[in-house]
């Protein structure tokens, strides 16, 4: 090896060791004890009656739903576990139901799980990301550890691709875990909002599960955000209608209509809305406009196909205005995703700035 070869390593080998944990500060996940999170507090679920712990559809209406939708339905989008430690180390364990794979959509977004922090300023702070290695379904790690010991709240977001069949939390095995003290985004301490939509909705492509908009919306509000977007089969069904209403939200958000053709919102958008107003009369309920991908600023047919559904979408609205269905509001597309087309991983899914993008804008009207 020559002296200048050898001088590289030299350089490099310092910079490793300022990456690798201090001595103490590791942990192996076979040194924590672990605690199921059925245990602990699910939060952002719509429904106490689903086919399986993490999903997200009522068992009851199974025979009524599309099996696209139902299957859908099993992936645990928006799904957070709220929990309190004193541990010095987390790890999380958790059996995936498909083990799915999309090649535009990161595997920590799939069929990771992601950990927050609660500071003393009811802020949530992200501090890792389980991330799902290797191609056994059950996956293992030690996501943080070096804490400082003290009581501290968490929350972890579950997959949004992916389903889960079991999840348990791992802490130091002199620690406590336990269900959250602090009243700060937990279940049933007010309505939740609930958001109906796309692939999007459930989280395509964003890089984990806390960056899907629900999830940056609830945090930003502490409040419950129910996730019931679909990838590619939000078409406004009539079983869906029934499903949404039967959740007491405190606002709506229909986001459907990049799953919908013009035929689509003519058959079904009219019973789809004025159901889901008579059920909750009080409530207002945000009809969301088609976003603008990408490459609709130079492909002329898909300009033209987007503007036509969104005009549509606006009549209706103003017909049931008219109609004196008052809790309708109106949420245009022109601000949603911003200027420049660069939030989006396909010029239609979006990536982190995107979500972020979409939060902000979605925020400006549910704030109201």
């Amino acid at each position: 090896m020559d002296t200048a070869a050898m001088k590289r390593i030299l350089l490099i080998v310092p910079v490793l060791a300022l990456l690798l944990p201090a001595p103490g500060f590791a942990q192996k996940a076979s040194e924590l004890k672990w605690t199921d999170a059925q245990n602990l507090m699910l939060i952002n679920q719509g429904y106490d009656n689903t086919e399986l712990p993490y999903s997200r559809l009522p068992l009851d209406m199974k025979a009524a739903t599309r099996k696209a939708v139902w299957d859908l339905g099993l992936n645990s989008a928006g799904l957070a576990v709220r929990f309190s430690t004193d541990s010095r180390s987390i790890g999380i364990r958790w059996t995936l139901l498909n083990y799915f794979i999309m090649h535009h959509m990161a595997g920590t977004g799939i069929r990771g799980i992601d950990l927050y922090q609660l500071d003393e300023n009811d802020h949530w702070q992200f501090i890792g990301t389980a991330i799902p290695n290797g191609k056994d379904t059950t996956k293992t790690q030690v996501v943080v550890s070096g804490m400082d010991g003290k009581d501290h709240e968490y929350m972890a977001y579950l997959p949004l691709y992916d389903g889960v069949t079991k999840v348990e939390i791992g802490v130091t095995k002199d620690a406590r875990v336990g269900l959250p003290h602090r009243e700060v985004l937990v279940k049933g301490k007010d309505k939740p909002l609930v958001f109906y939509g796309t692939s999007i909705t459930q989280g395509g492509c964003a890089s984990r599960p806390g960056m899907v908009y629900t999830s940056i919306i609830s945090r930003a509000l502490q409040k419950e955000c129910i996730n019931l977007g679909f990838s590619g089969n939000a078409r406004m069904d009539k079983s869906m209608a029934e499903i949404v209403a039967r959740v007491d939200a405190d606002q709506y958000v229909i986001d459907c209509l990049e799953n919908c053709t013009l035929k689509v919102m003519q058959d079904s958008a009219w019973y789809f809305l004025t159901y889901l107003a008579k059920k909750r009369p009080d409530a207002p309920i945000y009809m969301v406009e088609h976003i603008w991908f990408s490459h609709a600023l130079v492909n002329q047919p898909v300009h033209d196909q987007i503007a036509e559904k969104n005009a549509y979408w606006r009549e209706i609205f103003e017909k049931l205005r008219k109609e004196g269905y008052d809790n309708f509001r109106y949420i245009p597309a022109d601000k949603l995703t911003g200027p420049d087309g660069e939030g989006a991983v396909d010029g239609c899914h979006q990536t982190d700035l995107g979500f972020l993008r979409m939060s902000e804008e979605f925020l400006r009207y549910l704030k109201r």
